[in-house]
């Protein structure tokens, strides 16, 4: 738990402070990464200690959950008999919505109309969780070069995996990935 507080004191120190960000061209955008095995945890951690941390730096904390969009998807899918059509399987039904994940960049248009919604806040900081719902579908990394250009509003995203500099190995088994511009704490 220590070393969650100094991670998050890091973070939210960096991101209230814009010269750091804005006068080198990078965005306000950094991850806390955590064990895998603590994703249970970090729901509670996140309610009782990054909040309360986020509010002491003067941020107003909207959450966004991955697993939370990925659920409205899927209700509001167009086509959803077919996803629980028997004669395809498993993974024929993740490939197909992985491709359409990408092609459609759903996830990317949803994280900008959140930023849209929160960015008249005085203060507002866009914690984004549940991160490891994306698997199989999509990786963060992607996400994160579609609307990197894109984020007006501080972003701190919960990553479950490890990082090495700037790339990180989502949930521990993808490869590392280099595809990331933005910190890690």
């Amino acid at each position: 738990m220590a070393s969650y507080d100094d991670k998050f004191n890091q973070a939210l120190s960096y991101l209230n402070r814009p010269d750091i960000t804005n006068p080198t061209g990078d965005k306000p955008i950094c991850y806390v990464t955590y064990d895998v095995r603590d994703a249970i945890d970090m729901k509670r951690i996140i309610k009782e200690t990054l909040i309360p941390k986020a509010k002491y730096y003067g941020f107003e904390v909207e959450l966004f959950s991955i697993g939370q969009r990925i659920l409205e998807y899927l209700n509001n899918y167009p086509d959803k008999d077919e996803l629980l059509d028997d004669s395809y399987s498993e993974d024929e039904i993740f490939e197909s919505l992985a491709v359409e994940t990408q092609e459609t960049k759903w996830m990317e248009k949803a994280i900008l109309d959140f930023q849209e919604q929160v960015k008249s806040a005085e203060h507002p900081l866009i914690v984004v969780t549940d991160l490891e719902m994306l698997h199989p579908l999509y990786k963060m990394g992607l996400i994160e070069n579609t609307i990197y250009n894109k984020i007006t509003v501080p972003m701190l995203v919960l990553y479950p995996g490890e990082a090495q500099g700037f790339a990180k190995r989502f949930l521990n088994f993808y490869k590392l990935d280099g595809n990331y511009r933005s910190k890690n704490f």
